[in-house]
């Protein structure tokens, strides 16, 4: 019998769909403690009471399913996993640490200590093919700035990109994670804030980016660590500038 405990609230987050789903149905299920085996709605009964695309639906289950948190079968539907067994090992930053100086300080932190050993081993590790898509991803970000349009996304697939290349799996996963919260383009230029300031970091931004990506051709480990560091630290800075007027305010 499905589950009628589920009450999923309208989708509205500019921060990111696929994050608020996946938060919501976490939430459905182990708030009201599902049991394991306990069959949930479809995919387009969960569309249609969130208000998102299928293809948000898609990523939020991908997502819940990695964590063992939904299993599902082939031609019968989606279940409950082992959700006590997730809540032990669920790793997890609540949006709320984003909101101070000492949160997004530990943070960026966090992401920098993960990405400059990430960028290190993609220039190990990295085939013809993974450098290619390397390239292609930045050359997307660049159309998009060029347009000026938000490059949240073709910012997230370069990172990406580069944790592919590291033949490391779980780097994938925690920069999807963090990026989410803390990525680039959201540290210099917001859609109101579009000043000639902000477009001209953007432009340093893509220079650097350039430079991670030629070392990581390279195949310099350590070329490709000091680019990543460079970009980075310049990348902090910007966040801390931006958190502390926010919370000034």
């Amino acid at each position: 019998m499905i589950s009628t405990a589920f009450n999923i609230q309208q989708v509205k987050s500019t921060r990111s769909l696929t994050s608020e789903l996946i938060e919501s149905l976490r939430g459905n299920i182990l708030k009201d403690n599902l049991a394991p085996g306990t069959k949930l709605p479809s995919a387009g009964e969960i569309e249609k009471q969130s208000g998102v695309s299928r293809s948000v639906v898609r990523e939020a289950v991908a997502a819940l399913k990695a964590e063992g948190l939904i299993v599902s079968r082939q031609g019968v539907g989606m279940f409950v996993g082992n959700s006590k067994k997730v809540q032990l090992l669920r790793f997890e930053i609540d949006e709320s640490e984003f909101s101070s100086i000492e949160g997004v300080t530990q943070l960026l932190e966090l992401r920098m200590a993960a990405e400059l050993e990430m960028t290190s081993m993609a220039a190990k590790n990295r085939t013809t093919k993974q450098m290619l898509h390397i390239w292609h991803c930045l050359a997307q970000f660049d159309n998009q700035v060029a347009e000026g349009k938000d490059a949240a996304k073709e910012e997230l697939n370069y990172h990406l990109a580069i944790a592919d290349a590291s033949a490391n799996p779980y780097f994938s996963r925690f920069i999807k994670f963090i990026c989410e919260g803390v990525n680039d383009t959201q540290a210099v230029m917001s859609n109101d804030e579009k000043s000639a300031e902000s477009l001209k970091y953007l432009v340093n931004i893509q220079k650097e980016r350039k430079k991670i990506a030629q070392a990581i051709e390279a195949q310099d480990p350590e070329l490709a660590r000091y680019a990543m560091l460079e970009h980075l630290t310049g990348i902090s800075k910007q966040h801390l500038k931006r958190a502390q007027s926010y919370i000034n305010h």
